[in-house]
């Protein structure tokens, strides 16, 4: 049996998803196909011929949703017989999708052993109303099923499939992202952390982590496809420091590719950034968020201080690895000058680089309710985040309109004006025309020169800058048919 997983955006390097890897490890342990696709409708049709029993998974953020719910409603018409599954973190949060057309099941929380089960039932012609994870939608009814225990030991599960990946993508990609643990220690208002704590109580830990041996493992594999960078991906890579010393030796004598990591400036150690440095680490990326303590505190309860960012800062280039910050403007409750405490403590930190996003209220985080509250949400703001909304404009409203277009052109200057602090007083000016596409156009720019050229070195991020762009340019389908003529 074939289990098909559309993917948005697959020819983008970063569309990886270490969850359906591991899912489909266990699947083909299992005996079963496990295969991707480009989440196009006719890709995924052609691969559904003479597979009408197939499962078809769609692992979904918010901003997908509806890209992947119109997927599966054109392919449920044209195979009405294959079983159509949603996860991922938007189906975990808003289970109610499987009364959506096209939707048979919803695995809610981690998908591993529910989305086996279910295959295995599936193949046997068994009865899946009652697997946990699940809700399942037949003949009218939706059968809730309550969640099962979190997988602790992450060590029991396999190491997860790239070439599932690497196999459906016109060119492997130059980089890969793994994953060494799950969970994050911390209930940041704009992230939905706090409500999978609040999910999972009382059925396991939330924050663990894979033994090294495990991850070297994985590792190895990748460097052996030729795989060039290693983004890892865990919410706070340093949550132990003693891991991290166990990790580094081993991973410059093993594998010794320059890698990336996210931490938090309150988890950071001269010790430990020493040891990352040692190892090969190119890039350390950290939340600062908000300059303003109160919005950095009470509104996003971030728990940080000023002094644990700047001294993180400092610590991290002191060491020789590139710095890169994340930011957050149009904060409910915020204004423009606190958006300019940003800046002004990014100009403080002197990061290498510096990313800023407009917020994104998603319903399910507490941010939602703040913003709800202060009555600044629109009323299709769900609609607006499900269509793909994080974009170039506030989804927030704002009593000051003019303040809020400053804001929006704020955004677009940002990591220009980290990079060149002296032209704070020709932006505070420039902001104040109405948006436009050459501030949109500047911005792109700016990060993906940040992106490409500074957080990965530039020997890695400049073919991938140019696969990006040759990706836009080449059509799908001539890009197909090269494909399969080089395969004749």
């Amino acid at each position: 049996m074939l289990t098909l997983w559309p993917i948005h955006q697959l020819e983008l390097e970063h569309s990886q998803y270490p969850g359906i890897m591991v899912i489909s490890a266990l699947l083909k342990e299992r005996g079963f196909r496990s295969e991707v696709v480009a989440a196009d409708l006719d890709a995924v049709c052609e691969r559904l011929e003479n597979e009408s029993d197939a499962v078809v998974g769609f692992s979904s953020t918010t901003a997908f949703a509806a890209h992947y719910l119109e997927l599966a409603r054109g392919v449920k018409q044209r195979f009405p017989g294959v079983l159509t599954t949603f996860g991922g973190a938007h189906p975990t949060y808003f289970p109610e999708v499987i009364h959506e057309e096209g939707v048979d099941v919803v695995c809610v929380g981690e998908g591993e052993h529910a989305m086996v089960e279910l295959v295995e039932a599936r193949s046997r012609s068994d009865d899946y109303t009652s697997i946990r994870n699940l809700w399942v939608k037949q003949n009218g009814t939706v059968h809730k099923n309550p969640l099962r225990p979190l997988v602790e030991d992450l060590d029991t599960l396999p190491i997860p499939d790239h070439q599932v990946f690497l196999r459906a993508a016109r060119k492997p990609p130059i980089h890969a992202i793994v994953m060494t643990g799950r969970g994050c220690p911390y209930s940041c208002t704009y992230c939905y952390n706090h409500a999978y704590h609040k999910l999972y109580a009382g059925l396991g830990k939330v924050v663990r982590r894979r033994g090294v041996d495990h991850v070297m493992q994985e590792l190895r594999l990748l460097k052996a496809e030729g795989c060039r960078f290693i983004r890892f991906m865990d919410d706070v890579f340093t949550v132990s420091e003693e891991w991290i010393h166990d990790f580094s030796q081993r991973y410059r004598a093993e594998i010794d590719l320059p890698f990336s990591c996210l931490v938090r400036a309150n988890m950071v150690s001269a010790k430990m950034v020493a040891d990352l440095k040692q190892a090969g680490c190119h890039r350390i990326m950290m939340g600062i968020e908000a300059g303003n303590d109160r919005l950095r505190n009470e509104v996003f309860k971030r728990r940080m201080t000023r002094e644990h960012i700047l001294s993180a800062a400092e610590i991290i280039r002191g060491a020789g690895v590139k710095l890169v910050t994340a930011n957050i403007l149009a904060i409910p409750g915020g204004s423009l000058a606190a958006d300019w405490e940003t800046v002004d403590l990014n100009l403080e930190a002197r990061p290498n680089y510096s990313s800023a996003s407009l917020l994104q209220a998603l319903p399910g985080t507490e941010i939602h309710d703040i913003a709800d509250n202060l009555d600044l949400l629109h009323d299709d703001n769900l609609e607006q985040l499900t269509n793909g909304g994080f974009g170039f404009s506030t989804a927030l409203r704002h009593p000051d309109r003019a303040e809020a277009r400053q804001v929006e052109n704020l955004h677009k200057f940002f990591p220009l004006l980290i990079w060149f602090p002296w032209l704070k007083p020709l932006v505070r000016v420039l902001i104040k025309l109405p948006p436009n596409r050459l501030y949109e156009v500047m911005y792109m720019v700016s990060v993906n020169i940040g992106t490409h050229l500074i957080a990965i070195p530039p020997r890695v991020g400049f073919p991938m800058l140019v696969k990006k762009f040759a990706g836009k340019l080449i059509p799908r389908r001539r890009a197909r048919a090269a494909r399969e003529a080089a395969g004749a």
